[in-house]
């Protein structure tokens, strides 16, 4: 039997269509308001969330015998009045939606890693590499004799470059 829809998955794909964004959708079907954003996303990673709003946008489309060369045409004629107006964020925009239609442009992207990392190896490698960088303990190659100078007694730290100049 294969699987179906539950009553919240439908109420959110209503929702959905009514306008609502992913957590106020989640939220109107009874999801908890605290987890709506997480439940929102989770929702349209599902697969049938995904392919039944595939199926409504597909029947809107045909409703409204609205598709993309439509719409490509009604932008471009938006660009030709901003660019005649002299309204050039308006021609940005109307570039950038158009770049959208066309899959150019994507807000998400995802990204799935299926190698896992070792990061002890990493690590390793890194510490083996700093070895490299600093043949002897840098701590070893600190000689000479501190003094405290006159006149700073009690404040915590002593310039070394003074120590020098007045050791001589």
């Amino acid at each position: 039997m294969p699987r179906q829809l539950s009553q919240k998955q439908r109420l959110f794909i209503a929702e959905l269509q009514k306008g609502a964004n992913g957590a106020d959708a989640a939220k109107a079907a009874g999801y908890s308001p605290h987890a709506a954003k997480f439940q929102a996303y989770r929702l349209m990673q599902n697969e049938l969330v995904r392919a039944e709003l595939d199926k409504v946008r597909q029947n809107l489309a045909a409703a409204t015998e609205y598709n993309g060369e439509r719409c490509m045409a009604e932008l471009d004629s938006a660009i030709a009045f901003a660019k005649e107006h002299k309204q050039a964020n308006a021609v940005v925009k109307a570039v950038e939606l158009r770049a959208r239609l066309a899959g150019l442009l994507r807000d998400k992207l995802d990204v799935t890693v299926e190698q896992r990392v070792d990061i002890n190896d990493a690590l390793e490698a890194a510490r083996a590499r700093a070895a490299l960088r600093l043949p002897c303990d840098p701590a070893a190659t600190i000689e000479g004799e501190f003094q405290q100078l006159p006149g700073v007694a009690g404040r915590g730290s002593v310039d070394c470059e003074s120590t020098r100049l007045f050791s001589d």
